[in-house]
């Protein structure tokens, strides 16, 4: 029964990602740096979640973890903090696609 944790954590988030939007008025899209600098710490991770979740033409990715957020949360900052009108859901996007890079480079030279 491996699957109710699973389906737990998923309520949990999604609840999470419908509090961080609430916050935040536009769609995650449309969701520029300074938008970004102006949610709370505590949202902040909640709205990588969120985008990444729905990243890929709406296509939901199946595993994201907390230590994805970690390492992708202060490059965010950091490029949002100094590109207040750049979108910050593309650079969520963009930090998670070269974090799953680095992520499989590393794994692939541990598999030879």
């Amino acid at each position: 029964m491996k699957i109710v944790p699973y389906i737990a954590a998923l309520t949990l988030s999604t609840l999470a990602a419908t509090s961080a939007m609430a916050q935040n008025t536009k769609p995650v899209l449309k969701t520029t740096c300074a938008d970004y600098v102006a949610l709370t710490e505590t949202i902040k991770p909640q709205f990588i979640y969120y985008a990444v979740g729905h990243g890929q033409h709406g296509k939901k990715d199946a595993v994201f973890e907390e230590v994805d957020i970690e390492k992708i949360k202060p490059e965010v900052d950091k490029f949002c903090s100094i590109n207040l009108t750049k979108s910050a859901y593309d650079q969520v996007i963009a930090s998670s696609i070269a974090s799953e890079k680095a992520y499989r480079a590393q794994h692939a030279t541990k598999a030879k």
